[in-house]
């Protein structure tokens, strides 16, 4: 009785997880859309009621698919899951201003979602190493995707030749400053990406027996 209601609780959060999760991509992408549409043919300054409007297909599609995206959240395809997680990254790349705070939240998620995955598909030891691998080299390169955005963003930025000054430190980011910091933290930030990606599967999938005796 006991484990039953746990059990039960612990399916509640995910889901509301999930709903959470998947709620968001129709509202962010009906914004998307409708902020690009409306500012070409009436103007940043007639965006306001356009934006209103955004969410009234968002909410609709949020309210007939959700169901089917929570009961086949599991059984999706890898093509799906990479665009989902990819939408994602650029979405909270430019939410953090640049800061790849979301990508790293993200490859947590995804961590977790694998060992879910694999334990409902109750895979057996060789195909998790091998999916949850497989899983931190796809949330690595996607890192590796964020930091040439940032590079990008940064030279469009002028940061090439920007000035630092400071009480502790002084200097201007010539071409081979810019560059090594870049090549230095990108690395960093890539390697990172994949063993936080990669331990959160692996203690998840510990975890689960647990959640569920």
């Amino acid at each position: 009785m006991r484990s039953c209601i746990k059990f039960d609780i612990l399916r509640g959060i995910e889901c509301v997880i999930l709903a959470v999760f998947f709620s968001f991509v129709p509202v962010l992408f009906c914004l998307l859309v409708t902020v690009i549409i409306a500012s070409v043919l009436f103007g940043a300054k007639a965006l306001g009621p356009w934006v209103l409007w955004s969410f009234a297909p968002a909410i609709a599609f949020d309210a007939i698919l959700m169901k089917k995206w929570i009961k086949g959240a599991y059984q999706m395809s890898g093509v799906t899951l990479g665009i989902l997680y990819l939408f994602y990254s650029v979405v909270t790349l430019g939410m953090f201003m640049g800061l790849p705070i979301g990508s790293f939240t993200l490859g947590i998620v995804a961590g977790l979602y694998a060992a879910r995955k694999m334990q409902l598909a109750q895979a057996d030891g060789q195909v998790r190493r091998r999916y949850f691998k497989k899983t931190a080299i796809f949330s690595a390169s996607v890192m590796a995707l964020m930091c040439c955005l940032i590079t990008l963003w940064a030279v469009a930025g002028q940061m090439i030749g920007y000035r630092i000054d400071s009480p502790w430190l002084s200097f201007t980011f010539t071409v081979p400053i810019f560059f090594a910091v870049v090549l230095t933290v990108g690395a960093v930030a890539v390697t990172l990406q994949y063993f936080v990606t990669l331990a959160a599967a692996k203690i998840m999938l510990r975890l689960l027996p647990s959640f569920s005796s």
